[in-house]
């Protein structure tokens, strides 16, 4: 535990990957929660019997866009024609998009970004999320930091993928907040003519713009802006010494982890730090980068650290984004790490 409040307590370049976990602890919905929302709105029997029990909503995506490429105008699978596929897929997004844009509680989200700036201080302040929701803008903008996505503009900002890598001033200060949306935002359209920008007006014809979980989803990260983030990313782990937190991520993604192994094999002075809910994530996490001496590992009463697992002494399950905010709360309060430790045993 001390040498992590260490860590955490010292000034230097930290950035961070967010994943579902951290927005599923502030009260919006994880991969189980949408896939129940989305069974909810399938009735057609004809397609449900399609569906294992164990589906989740990327399987659920996937067999609808395998039914898409199977049937022609003219043709039927189980019973099911064309427009039916197609109306069950708007059904399928427009769920998870009302999903995702129901308001919640966010003030620890406020936490850790006010730590984020604290930390750094002179460094670089970058924020990947995989998240679509825009409660991280919100944390930013609640307690006042600025902040850049690569959309420039006032009424509807539009994307410009040299912005991503300008770290001269060009396009913007370089002591605001950089925030990367891999996977998209609730808030990025697409019009007819591709031009990509931010409209958050739901009620219009424009396409939502996001990665969903699907087969799809490896093209679809291929596609600006998505490819000019994943780039940035994969930069950003391999430039200097800095530390990368991992919150509320399943490492499901493939892309992403790739990237980070990347990081992980050419960057010595790379350190990636990684809290998992679950004990099940925390074993997925040892298979793909247990072999990497500069990742760590947390959860609840277990830890991987320098390629070896061992117990983690803490009173609660610290892959709890709730439960790590509190930590840092602490932290940014600047109280002594002494004193921190030994509130920590008493509990």
């Amino acid at each position: 535990m001390e040498n992590l409040l260490e860590i955490l307590a010292t000034p230097k370049q930290v950035g961070l990957l967010i994943g579902a976990g951290v927005s599923k602890a502030c009260g919006l919905p994880n991969v189980d929660d949408l896939t129940k929302e989305v069974l909810k709105v399938l009735k057609n029997k004809n397609f449900t019997d399609l569906l294992s029990d164990d589906d989740n909503i990327e399987d659920i995506l996937n067999k609808v866009q395998q039914l898409k490429s199977l049937i022609s105008k003219d043709k039927e699978f189980n019973n099911l024609k064309e427009k039916e596929i197609i109306e069950f897929e708007k059904s399928i997004k427009k769920t998870i998009f009302g999903k995702l844009s129901t308001d919640v509680v966010f003030d620890k989200l406020c936490n850790l970004v006010i730590w984020l700036n604290f930390i750094n201080r002179e460094f670089e302040k970058e924020i990947f999320s995989l998240n679509y929701d825009l409660l991280l803008e919100k944390a930013l903008e609640k307690v006042n930091l600025p902040y850049f996505s690569g959309f420039v503009g006032n009424l509807k900002p539009f994307f410009i993928s040299d912005s991503v890598d300008d770290f001269k001033g060009l396009y913007v200060k370089q002591s605001w907040v950089k925030l990367w949306k891999l996977h998209g935002s609730l808030n990025f359209k697409k019009s007819k003519d591709e031009k990509i920008f931010i409209e958050n007006n739901v009620n219009n014809e424009f396409e939502n713009l996001l990665v969903y979980p699907s087969m799809d989803k490896y093209l679809s990260s291929r596609k600006a802006p998505f490819i000019s983030y994943l780039d940035r990313f994969r930069k950003y782990l391999l430039e200097n010494e800095k530390v990368l937190l991992i919150l509320g991520y399943s490492f499901n993604d493939d892309h992403v982890n790739d990237i980070i192994i990347n990081g992980l094999n050419n960057n010595t002075r790379l350190t990636v730090l990684t809290f998992t809910y679950s004990i099940d994530t925390f074993k997925r996490v040892i298979e793909i980068f247990g072999l990497y001496p500069n990742i760590s590992i947390y959860t609840e009463k277990k830890k991987y650290i320098n390629k070896a697992e061992s117990e983690f002494t803490f009173d609660k399950n610290i892959g709890d984004f709730n439960n790590f905010v509190t930590i840092l709360d602490l932290l940014v309060n600047q109280k002594p790490l002494e004193t921190i430790i030994e509130t920590e045993k008493e509990k």
